[in-house]
């Protein structure tokens, strides 16, 4: 059994579902600069279910450099090795003194392209890489996503892991999005000994369960959490429904 790197204190990550406009992300830098937040949550290229928007993808990019510019370290989802390149070359090329980011979503399994984005991130240890769970409940699978990743040559001090929920499959009582299982999570996090976050949103998917389900996970071990908000949550282009204010957001950390 590994042993935890356990983090000093949570850490918190917040933030829109993805980046819309410069106007949003004045807003968003705004108000996460006046609480705590180790990353603002600022995702750029979003994988979708059906034809949508998917994120100002490249266009975005320098939303992030004006976040780390702000002192506020960026986080954001990439799907492919050449984002996460331009990702880091577009930020520390303008900001020395900040970290950055990067995560593989669920739905990015492709263990190619999930070693590949590992072997970039490693070359700079300003950059954490988080890696979420794959959407069918798979202990196995989960297992083997992070050792890919460690194969492409990430250090483990610079990794951390995401709990997100899994598809549901027949017994789903709250009705969330995902299902969570605390179990594996916390079993995987005590053998891998990473750090493990947990994602209320994706879980959740209403702000009644969002709720409900961080208020859940508090009575685990997680070492933070990944959490949606949004200044207007029901202008929000993706995933309105989970995506929490400010204020909603102040509330939750009172109760986790």
């Amino acid at each position: 059994m590994a042993k935890i790197m356990k983090c000093k204190k949570k850490i918190i990550i917040a933030g829109p579902c993805a980046v819309e406009s410069k106007e949003q992300i004045a807003i968003i830098l705004r108000e996460a600069s006046k609480r705590h937040v180790d990353f603002v949550r600022l995702p750029l290229w979003k994988p979708r279910t059906k034809p949508g928007f998917s994120g100002l993808g490249d266009e975005g990019i320098p939303l992030l450099v004006e976040a780390a510019r702000q002192g506020i370290n960026p986080a954001t989802e990439v799907l492919l090795p050449d984002q996460a390149k331009k990702v880091m070359y577009a930020v520390f090329s303008q900001v020395e003194n900040t970290r950055l980011l990067i995560w593989i979503g669920s739905r990015n399994q492709n263990h190619y392209i999930q070693r590949e984005i590992a072997h970039i991130v490693s070359v700079d240890k300003r950059v954490v890489l988080m890696i979420k769970n794959q959407p069918w409940n798979s202990q196995e699978h989960w297992e083997g996503i992070i050792q890919h990743v460690l194969d492409g040559g990430i250090g483990k001090d610079n990794l951390i892991l995401c709990h997100r929920g899994f598809i549901p499959n027949g017994h789903n009582p709250h009705h969330f999005r995902n299902v969570p299982d605390f179990t594996m999570s916390m079993e995987i996090r005590k053998k891998t000994g990473l750090p493990m976050l947990f994602d209320p949103s994706h879980t959740g998917g209403s702000i009644a369960n969002v709720i409900k389900v961080a208020k859940q996970a508090a009575t685990h071990e997680f070492d933070g959490i990944l959490i949606e908000v949004h200044h207007n949550p029901k202008k929000a282009l993706t995933d309105a429904q989970q995506q929490l204010t400010w204020v909603q957001f102040d509330k939750l950390l009172k109760l986790i």
